[in-house]
């Protein structure tokens, strides 16, 4: 039978990364291990792309048709047929405040009461994070200029199409520059320590004919490990430049998770209770932001429940599409993984109730907002408008990122050290990970909340 030895663990022996990358395995061995996560899920329907730096950068397109908020508005009268001032504020600017969206002969409307159409007559760029441009109104009975000064402040600007005189030019180029979004790939160590007679302490399996082992409380830290990163992926701030080891002198980088890059990037939709207004809500955002047709739909386990209630009867499960749960068996692979999937309007949904959103005790506490929360994106690649920056030609929608190099693969490392090299009776289990999550198609989330 496998055994362990001093200072050598034989070949029979199941490390973590065995049973991390081996599901059969798992299943049969490691009851505890839960593969039904975010991390796991990306392993095993490749969705993993090496980065070569902590900090990783992906770009997306912005929308197609321009749009700007107004800082202050004036005109020479404000009556109907006048021509009306509008400068952007520096928000609608990028590139240092030296470009923005619209420019001469634009068809335009305002968010202003009526919708007022009009046109772009000229556009001064003179001043940095200031673009102005000189509005004419279509119809001359119709008071563009808001009714007063600055009467159009806060309002917006959305640039729709263009027009121009017979026998005249052709306008400036339009412009469009992706979007650049970032996060960092975060280290994330674990040790678990079998003191003396304990690290002879093993489990034997015989799996397929042939004897395995691992020792006792391995499984303990490998759990602990998955769920660091699990953690880490859904709950983890990014990095701002400020924290720092002090000991070592270096800075501590730590991913942004699921939860934070939804707060600042994703559609937020609030609900006080869930029902078919909600689903109706949750479409209308996905149609205006001209989302894929097949989504991801993540939820704590409050929500989770209500979503089952209020679809019950309108659930359709004719013509899934599984070959988004990776090769082979992908509505087996779909149903492993703890997924339901179901169509309502023109969309798939692949749901599944997080548990990760009610762990006690890190997101299971009294009055904990997690169980009530849902995080809905887009499942499948989109084209990468900049093909160049280390991420292929296209991008996962979601994926985790991992460092790695020609001597070590930093996505999942496990080493062990024994009394031979630390001269101490015990043997040290290691586990470390370094990764991060990206996130494509941004502006197609939803975050729900109560």
């Amino acid at each position: 039978m496998p055994a362990s030895v001093e200072g050598k663990l034989t070949e029979g022996y199941l490390a973590t990364n065995t049973f991390i990358h081996k599901r059969d395995i798992r299943k049969e061995v490691f009851p505890k291990y839960d593969e039904r996560n975010l991390f796991d899920w990306a392993v095993h329907t490749k969705r993993t792309v090496l980065t070569d730096n902590t900090r990783f950068n992906w770009f997306e397109q912005s929308y197609l048709y321009g749009y700007g908020e107004i800082a202050s508005s004036s005109a020479s009268a404000y009556t109907a047929g006048t021509k009306v001032t509008v400068v952007l504020k520096s928000a609608s600017h990028q590139d240092s405040g030296t470009k923005s969206p619209g420019k001469k002969w634009d068809e335009i409307m305002l968010s202003s009461t009526g919708q007022p159409r009009g046109w772009v007559e000229s556009k001064n760029v003179d001043n940095d994070s200031a673009h102005s441009f000189v509005i004419k109104p279509i119809l001359s009975t119709v008071n563009i200029t808001g009714g007063g000064a600055n009467a159009l402040a806060n309002k917006f600007v959305m640039f729709c199409s263009a027009a121009k005189a017979e026998g005249t030019g052709m306008p400036t180029g339009q412009i469009r520059k992706p979007d650049l979004y970032y996060n960092y790939t975060q280290i994330i160590p674990t040790q678990f320590l079998a003191n003396g007679s304990e690290s002879t302490n093993k489990i034997e399996y015989d799996i397929k004919g042939k004897p395995y082992f691992y020792l006792q409380g391995e499984e303990d830290a490998a759990n602990k490990h998955n769920l660091d990163i699990n953690f880490a992926l859904f709950m983890g701030e990014r990095y701002d430049g400020s924290l720092e080891d002090e000991d070592a002198s270096e800075p501590v980088y730590t991913t942004g998770g699921m939860d934070a890059i939804f707060r600042d990037f994703a559609n937020p939709s609030q609900y006080s209770s869930f029902d078919m207004t909600t689903v109706k809500a949750i479409e209308k955002i996905l149609s205006r932001e001209r989302a894929p047709l097949k989504m991801m739909w993540l939820n704590g386990v409050n929500l989770d429940l209500d979503v089952n209630d209020a679809l019950v009867d309108f659930m359709d499960t004719t013509g899934i599409d599984y070959s988004v749960f990776g090769s082979g068996d992908g509505k087996q692979n779909m149903v492993d993984f703890g997924f339901n999937a179901f169509r309502y309007g023109s969309r798939t949904y692949y749901k599944k109730q997080e548990d990760f959103l009610n762990y006690l005790p890190v997101t299971g506490f009294t009055d904990s907002p997690f169980p009530d929360n849902g995080y809905i994106m887009p499942l499948g690649k989109v084209a990468n408008p900049n093909p160049n920056d280390g991420n292929g030609a296209e991008l996962d929608t979601v994926c985790v990122r991992y460092k790695a190099n020609d001597r070590m693969n930093r996505y999942v490392k496990h080493w062990t050290r024994d009394v031979t090299i630390t001269n101490n009776d015990q043997i040290e289990f290691n586990h470390m990970s370094e990764v991060g999550l990206q996130f494509a198609l941004l502006n197609a989330c939803v975050r729900l909340y109560k």
